[in-house]
């Protein structure tokens, strides 16, 4: 029996098949942007809207076409840039678990970059660039949660909510970043609610500027309270925490309107330097974006250094 056919039948139908061929279009970007890019640009409607688009002529959601192209990428690929990143990694990061963790951080950005370049879109980047002494002078300091000096090595700017689930992750790594380089950092707390149309959207964040007030020493202890019960402070479930009995002014009933007004204070500010989503930082110059962990803590801090 002759094959040849068949065979040749075989090579036509795939090659003018309409399923897409995972080896066209295996773009790779000369650089990869950082993760805080990503979500940065992740953060904007419209790109979202777009990639949302494109996934439905596929046939598909976005998250089954971030699935798909996942699944095509390569570890020859991955390691394209890992040569590159692992060069400036702290010394200290060394286990496996960590280095899984890095590589496959990797892997989701050559997907993003692959889904913005056939979507048509670039990233979303901070158009400027702000100095210490600017951005210090535009910010109201008297009441904010704040440690150590103005003169510290690292000067470390927060916006973020209790409501945040991606704040809440990265909290536990921004407080032991603080203790390990506590006379190095100074590290500033501002205020950007999720909600902040409500005031039940501010009022965590408004019960943490009375418990600042009342015993600033212990504050990122209070923090840590705050992001375990937010969701409780917000749905104005019964809440009892034994630290903060001795404050009866901060107590989600007995919040004076003042409190409500610093949160919103901090919000026009955000909204003035172009932050928009939370957790955002600036640190020594640098925008950061998104939740951060203990690697990615330290390679922020060892890239400001000489800033």
């Amino acid at each position: 029996m002759n094959f040849m056919p068949i065979l040749v039948l075989v090579f036509f139908f795939q090659l003018f098949s309409c399923g897409e061929n995972p080896k066209q279009d295996r773009f790779l970007p000369e650089t990869l942007p950082s993760e805080e890019v990503v979500k940065l640009s992740l953060s904007s409607d419209s790109n979202l809207a777009k990639l949302r688009e494109v996934a439905n002529i596929k046939g598909q959601t976005l998250t089954e076409w971030k699935e798909s192209e996942r699944s095509f990428v390569t570890d020859q690929e991955i390691s394209k840039y890992w040569s590159v990143e692992k060069k400036i990694l702290p010394r200290e990061i060394s286990d496996t678990d960590s280095i899984d963790r890095l590589r496959e951080s990797i892997r989701i950005r050559i997907v993003w970059s692959r889904l913005f370049h056939k979507s048509g879109l670039k990233w979303k980047e901070k158009s400027y660039e702000i100095g210490k002494k600017e951005i210090l002078a535009k910010l109201n300091l008297k009441s904010s949660p704040k440690f150590g000096s103005s003169s510290a090595k690292w000067v470390v700017i927060e916006w973020s909510d209790y409501l945040c689930n991606f704040c809440r992750e990265t909290f536990p790594h921004t407080k032991n970043i603080l203790s390990k380089y506590k006379s190095q950092i100074f590290y500033i707390h501002k205020d950007f609610p999720l909600d902040g149309d409500s005031e039940e959207g501010l009022l965590p964040l408004a019960l943490g500027r009375c418990l600042w007030e009342k015993d600033p020493e212990r504050f990122t202890f209070h923090m840590q309270g705050l992001y375990a019960n937010a969701k409780k402070i917000y749905k104005g479930e019964d809440l009892y925490v034994s630290e903060w009995g001795s404050y009866p002014d901060c107590q989600p009933q007995n919040l004076k309107s003042i409190y409500f007004e610093k949160v919103r204070i901090d919000m026009k500010e955000a909204a003035a330097l172009g932050v928009n989503s939370v957790p955002s930082f600036w640190v020594n110059g640098r925008w950061v974006v998104g939740a951060l962990n203990a690697e990615t803590w330290e390679r922020v801090l060892k890239d400001t250094m000489s800033h």
